[in-house]
C-alpha cells in the first residue's frame, strides 16, 4: 500500500513510536524483478555489457538541447533522508538552468520502486533515474535497461574517487553501473541505561555472538530485561555473519566471478549460526521478528525496555536523533501513541560477528540511470549524478541523510569530523563508516541474480527456526534447495 510522504514538525515530547516506524521503513528491502522483466532482460542483453562494448553516453545531446531538460527520479525514502533528497534536487535546479530534476516518491519501501520500474520495462516507460536497493544490481543489469555510469565517467573524464570496496560491490561483468551510491551498514543499537543497570560498561558493547550471549544473560539476570535481544530475522545479517566468517552463500566467488549456479548456503558456519540463534531463543535471551516491510516490533521492544539490543541499519541514525530530539513524523500508518523515552540512552557498536566484530558486506541503495529516455535526458541524468558526487552533497547525504561517506574527500572534511565527535547520530554513523572501510575490496558481498527468491528462502528458514522451532538441519537443507532451484531458474530465464 502506498503512503503519503512523511513530514516533520516540532513536538515537545519524543515520539518513539514514530521513530520506530520511519527507521523500519528506511530498512525495507527490495522486491522481485524476475517474473516481470525477463522479456526485457533477454531482449536488452544488459547482462552482456562489458568493458569491451560499453554503450555511448550522449553527453553532447544536452548541449544541443533547446530549453530546460526535465528528468524524473523515482525513490522510496522517509524521514530525514527523504527531506535531504528533496533539498538536494532543489539546490541543483537552482544552480543552473539546463536541467530540472523532479523527485517523485513511489512509496515507503525500495520494493515499491522496483515493482513500478519493472512494470514499465515492456513499454520503456521508465524514470531517468531510479533509486533501487543494492541487492537488485544483478537483476536490474540483466534487464538491459540501464545506462552504466562507467560509460559516462569515461566520456566525461570524470572520477568519483570512491572507496574501491564500494566500486567493486556495484560492478557486474567488470563494469561499474550506478550513477551514485548510498551506503549503509548494520550496527548494534543498544540502551546504555539498561547496560548500566546490569553492571555492564556501555562503552564496551559485545563484539562477537558469544559475547552477545554473555551480555544478554547479564541483562536478564541483573537488570530484569525480559528478552535482551530484539532480532529482526533478516537475510542481510545472515549474509554478514556467514561471509564474515569466511564462507559463501553461492558459488563462483559468491557470484563475483560469474553468474552463480550452485548454492553453498548449507555449510558449517551456517549451522553454527543457526544453532546460536535457536539456543538464544530457547533460553529466552532473544525475541525474533519476521522481516517484513515496515516491521517495527523489534524497535518497540527496545523502546518499551523489554529488550536492550537490536541490530539494524546505520541509516536509522539521523531519524533516531531527530525524534529523540522532539521531531515528529506524520503520515498514514504512523503510530500515534506516545511512548515514554525516559530511561533510553541509545548508543551503537559494531556488528557482532561470529569470530570478530564489524565483518559486514557493502549495503545500501544506488541511483541507476535508465537507457530508455532521449539522449538529452540521459545526459541530464548524468549531470545530476555528478552533482551528487560533489563533496558538499556527499557530506549532506551523511549528516542529513544518514548514509556513509564513500570517498576520502567527504570523510576527511572538518564538518564530518566534528559531526562524528559531537553529535548523537554522528557517533552512531561513525561506527558504520569504520565497518565500511574495513570490508575487503575483494569480498564486498554476494551478487545473487534471483535475489528475491534467495532472500525469501533465508527469511523462511529463519521464521521456521525461531518462530516455529523447526530443526536447524531441516531449515538449512530446505533453504539450500530453494536457493539452488532459484539459481537454476534464473540461468534458464537468462539463456
Amino acid at each position: 500500500m502506498s503512503h503519503p510522504a512523511l513530514r516533520r514538525r516540532p513536538h515537545r515530547r519524543s515520539r518513539v513510536a514514530a521513530l520506530l516506524l520511519v527507521a523500519a521503513l528506511a530498512a525495507s528491502s527490495a522486491a522481485c524483478v524476475r517474473d516481470e522483466s525477463r522479456s526485457g532482460a533477454t531482449a536488452g542483453g544488459g547482462g552482456k555489457t562489458t568493458q569491451s562494448n560499453l554503450p555511448d553516453c550522449p553527453l553532447a545531446a544536452l548541449d544541443k538541447a533547446e530549453g530546460t531538460v526535465e528528468i524524473d527520479v523515482w525513490y522510496a525514502l522517509v524521514g530525514e533522508t527523504e527531506i535531504y533528497l528533496k533539498d538536494l534536487a532543489a539546490k541543483f535546479n537552482a544552480s543552473q538552468d539546463k536541467v530540472k530534476v523532479n523527485v517523485r516518491s513511489q512509496g515507503q519501501a525500495h520494493a515499491e520502486v522496483l515493482r513500478k520500474y519493472t512494470a514499465g520495462i515492456p513499454s520503456g516507460q521508465l524514470p531517468d533515474i531510479a533509486l533501487l536497493e543494492d541487492t537488485t544490481l544483478r537483476e536490474v543489469v540483466d534487464t538491459g535497461t540501464l545506462l552504466p555510469a562507467e560509460a559516462c565517467e569515461k566520456a566525461d573524464g570524470f572520477s568519483t574517487g570512491q572507496l574501491p570496496v564500494v566500486r567493486n560491490y556495484y560492478s557486474a561483468n567488470g563494469v561499474y553501473w550506478p550513477g551514485y551510491t548510498n551506503v549503509s551498514e548494520p550496527i548494534l543499537y543498544y540502551n546504555a541505561e539498561q547496560f548500566r543497570a546490569a553492571g555492564l560498561d556501555p562503552e564496551e558493547p559485545p563484539e562477537t555472538l558469544d559475547e552477545v550471549r554473555e551480555v544478554a544473560e547479564a541483562l536478564k539476570s541483573e537488570a530484569g530485561v525480559s528478552q535482551p535481544v530484539a532480532q529482526v530475522l533478516n537475510e542481510w545479517f545472515v549474509e554478514c555473519w556467514i561471509t564474515g566468517a569466511g564462507e559463501s552463500v553461492i558459488n563462483k566467488g559468491n557470484g563475483r566471478k560469474g553468474l552463480a549456479d550452485k548454492a553453498t548456503f548449507d555449510n558449517p558456519v551456517t549451522h553454527e549460526l543457526y544453532e546460536w540463534l535457536q539456543g538464544m531463543s530457547e533460553d529466552g535471551l532473544l525475541e525474533g521478528y519476521s522481516s517484513t516491510d515496515g516491521q517495527i516490533n523489534h524497535y518497540l521492544a527496545v523502546a518499551q525496555k523489554n529488550s536492550a539490543m537490536a541490530i539494524e541499519t546505520s541509516t536509522a541514525s539521523t531519524t533516531i536523533k531527530a525524534v529523540l530530539g522532539g521531531t515528529e513524523y506524520e503520515g498514514e500508518g504512523v503510530p500515534s501513541a506516545d511512548i515514554d523515552g525516559d530511561g533510553i540512552d541509545v548508543m551503537a557498536g559494531p556488528f557482532p560477528g561470529i569470530e570478530r566484530p564489524a565483518q559486514v558486506r557493502v549495503s545500501g541503495a544506488a541511483f541507476f540511470m535508465s537507457n530508455t529516455g532521449k539522449p538529452e535526458e540521459q545526459a541530464a541524468a548524468w549531470e545530476f549524478m555528478k552533482y551528487m558526487w560533489s563533496t558538499e552533497a556527499q557530506v549532506g547525504w551523511h549528516v542529513a541523510g544518514s548514509y556513509l561517506p564513500t570517498t576520502q574527500a567527504a570523510a576527511s572534511t572538518p564538518e564530518v569530523a566534528e559531526y562524528w565527535e559531537g553529535d548523537l547520530a554522528g557517533r552512531m554513523l561513525k561506527v558504520g563508516y569504520d565497518e565500511l572501510v574495513d570490508v575487503d575490496p575483494d569480498n564486498p558481498g554476494p551478487q545473487v541474480g534471483p535475489y528475491t527468491d534467495y532472500r525469501d528462502a533465508i527469511r523462511n528458514s529463519l521464521d521456521r527456526l525461531i518462530l516455529k522451532g523447526d530443526s536447524v538441519d531441516d531449515v538449512i537443507a530446505d533453504a539450500q534447495q530453494e536457493i539452488q532451484d532459484a539459481l537454476t531458474r534464473y540461468i534458464e530465464d537468462n539463456g
